[in-house]
């Protein structure tokens, strides 16, 4: 049995601190932006109004966190990093 749920639109206040645009492509009519924000900012949302206010359309064709509260994505490791990381870990199989 599939359900449906209706979810209602309402105005939520969010924070967005900055919004820059980092590129534009004319030809295909791409942008690149960056957002600092609020939590419970939904981007895609952001997208489809920055699409209404421009009488437009507008979608995510990718999306990055590069920050979560004070982890950034600098500072956290690559596969090969973790790999490395979990190699130093106690194997708990281990006794």
């Amino acid at each position: 049995v599939v359900s449906k749920k209706y979810l209602s639109s309402e105005d939520k206040v969010l924070v967005i601190d900055e919004i820059e645009l980092q590129d534009f492509n004319p030809q295909t009519m791409q942008a690149t932006i960056r957002v600092v924000c609020s939590k419970g900012t939904y981007i895609r949302a952001l997208a489809r109004d920055i699409g209404l206010a421009l009488d437009s359309g507008a979608h995510l064709t990718a999306l990055r966190r590069t920050r979560i509260g004070d982890y950034k994505v600098e500072e956290c490791h690559t596969l090969e990093t973790f790999r490395q990381w979990l190699e130093t870990l106690p194997n708990p199989t281990d006794k």
